[in-house]
């Protein structure tokens, strides 16, 4: 009975913990009455009245205590008898980060004002942005959602997602009669059905209740996810769908369709693209036969890739759009290197890029090559693959690591620890730019920090925290 009532404790602290985080945004909501003109960005407090670095330091210990017992959630795991009170535990820590105003990112009114271009206007984002738009028709446009997005850091920017991402933008705004309010709420709510489907497809592949909590209740994807909206939450289900059908349903094909949806939203899940088929055809005896349906399979993703660009083709800018995040620099080793020495900066970035391609073209060829594939085994080299990637950008966002979590299943206890760090330190690192202004020049703050929170991490958390933890 005692044990029962501590973790109904535990559980009380989570929830008001998680509620703490939130009134910021409803002291906002109730004093403004509207989304509409919000642009109060790394202020946790949202009031330019007060004092950030004490905003700051407020919001510093609300997130360090709601993660020390998000890392007690996970030690007493037994709390939650099935994955049906799981499933009820998270969606209501979710509709509580639903209220949060998106308060680190403008990306939400971005997603809004391209779904608003296209679906009120059948403007083609891909061609014309919403700035040049807005301005061309500013008298006659009486439009909250297309005026706050023109306002937007990346008003003037064509859209740099892929098509599947523009359709669910154009879908949610649709819905949302140019009410801005309307509009928010579409989306997080989407995010929120989006976020705990993503807690069961977890547990129905992996058939481990610790994996639905430690994604779902981990107050990094919490805030970005839910509080800042951000579309990577989608990527997620999508590749979990393409891994749920390869393994549990046996169906490349569909397995094939769910990645070529996944990777019209961002285009880097076609690493997993070669994975996915060579696992598949991982019995047939003849290396020949298994490059025969990487190529028959890889064009039929291709073509369903393709068909998904025919609502808004006209030329081959469509397709490179999204290279124009390639040519910024933010928040990146490399944004951070580039102050310093601009020359170290082009050869770190040239090793890495080399290092990310031999690793990556040495798994595939163990695929190729190898007879007794073990999905475990090859997911977990995914992974490095995966966070090699990750550091050959030059424009990072720590809500790109959201991707890990639709692999962590598979990874070594010690490797499920170090993620949960790694989201846990950018995120405290992020707050390098509450204290001041989001700008490049707190990039090397931010990188240095989160490398010398991970290694305390590394170095005062147990490493036995996760023993038991793995799927295979």
């Amino acid at each position: 009975m005692g044990e029962k009532l501590k973790n109904k404790n535990i559980k009380i602290i989570h929830i008001l913990l998680s509620m703490l985080m939130i009134i910021p945004s409803i002291i906002y909501l109730i004093q403004n009455k509207t989304v509409m003109g919000f642009n109060i960005y790394y202020n946790f407090f949202i009031n330019t009245g007060l004092n950030k670095t004490f905003s700051t330091i407020i919001y510093l210990i609300l997130f360090i205590a709601s993660t020390t017992i998000y890392l007690i959630i996970i030690n007493k795991k037994e709390m939650f008898e099935n994955i049906k009170n799981i499933l009820k535990y998270v969606a209501i820590i979710s509709i509580i980060f639903l209220i949060m105003l998106p308060w680190t990112s403008s990306d939400i009114f971005y997603y809004m004002g391209v779904g608003e271009l296209d679906s009120k206007y059948n403007q083609n984002p891909y061609y014309i942005t919403m700035k040049e738009y807005y301005e061309k028709n500013e008298e006659k446009i009486q439009d909250e959602i297309l005026e706050q997005g023109a306002n937007n850091f990346w008003a003037n920017t064509t859209v740099v997602y892929g098509p599947i991402a523009q359709l669910i933008f154009k879908i949610c705004t649709s819905l949302s009669m140019k009410n801005i309010n309307i509009c928010l709420f579409i989306f997080k709510l989407l995010n929120v059905i989006i976020h705990i489907s993503n807690c069961y497809l977890i547990y129905k592949i992996s058939k481990k209740q610790i994996f639905s909590i430690i994604y779902g209740l981990n107050p990094f994807i919490l805030i970005e996810c839910i509080g800042n909206v951000h579309n990577d939450v989608l990527i997620v289900f999508l590749v979990l769908l393409s891994i749920y059908f390869l393994l549990k349903k046996k169906n490349i094909l569909l397995s094939i369709i769910y990645l070529a949806l996944a990777t019209g939203i961002k285009y880097f899940t076609i690493l997993l693209l070669p994975i996915i088929i060579l696992y598949h055809f991982r019995n047939e005896k003849k290396i020949s036969t298994r490059i025969l349906k990487c190529f028959q399979y890889g064009i039929i993703f291709l073509i369903i890739f393709a068909l998904e660009y025919i609502l808004y083709f006209k030329d081959i800018q469509v397709v490179t759009a999204m290279l124009a995040q390639t040519a910024k620099f933010s928040k990146s080793i490399y944004s951070a290197v580039i102050q310093i020495d601009e020359n170290v900066m082009i050869l770190m970035k040239g090793i890495l890029l080399i290092s990310f391609f031999i690793y990556y073209a040495k798994l595939i060829i163990d695929l190729i090559t190898e007879r007794n594939i073990k999905f475990y085994k090859i997911i977990r080299k995914y992974n490095i693959a995966l966070i090699l990637a990750l550091l050959t950008l030059t424009s990072f966002q720590q809500w790109y690591l959201t991707w890990l979590f639709a692999i962590i299943m598979w990874q070594k206890p010690n490797m499920i620890r170090n993620i949960i760090g790694l989201t846990s330190a950018i995120e405290i690192a992020n707050s390098v730019y509450m204290f001041k202004v989001e700008s490049y020049r707190y990039d090397i703050l931010f990188v240095g920090i989160t490398i010398c929170l991970l290694v305390i991490w590394q170095i005062t958390t147990n490493k036995k925290l996760l023993k038991e933890v793995t799927c295979q």
